[in-house]
C-alpha cells in the first residue's frame, strides 16, 4: 500500500513525478538486470516501438500499459535507453 502511494506521489506543481527509476526497479530489473544485460533493448527498435511494448507486452513480457501514466512508457524507455 506504501509502494503505490509512493508511486502516486505528485511534485508541488501537479505534475506527475518521474517514477520510472521506481517502476524499473520494481517490475523490470527481474528480467532486464541492473543495466538491462540480462535482456538488452533490440538495437533494431526503434523508443517509440520499445514505448508500445512496455505498453502492450510481448512474448513473455507482459503488458504494464494498465499502470502507467500517459507519458510514462516513453520517459520508462528514456531511462533504460540510459542504463
Amino acid at each position: 500500500m506504501i509502494f503505490l502511494l509512493a508511486l502516486t506521489t505528485t511534485l508541488s506543481d501537479g505534475k506527475p513525478a518521474d517514477r520510472s527509476e521506481a517502476i524499473y526497479s520494481s517490475y523490470c530489473v527481474n528480467c532486464h538486470g541492473e543495466s538491462v544485460e540480462k535482456i538488452p533493448l533490440k538495437p533494431e527498435t526503434t523508443s517509440e516501438q520499445r514505448a508500445e511494448i512496455v505498453k502492450n507486452g510481448i512474448s513473455t513480457m507482459p503488458p504494464y500499459g494498465w499502470m502507467l501514466f500517459d507519458g510514462e512508457a516513453e520517459k520508462l524507455i528514456k531511462f533504460m535507453e540510459q542504463k
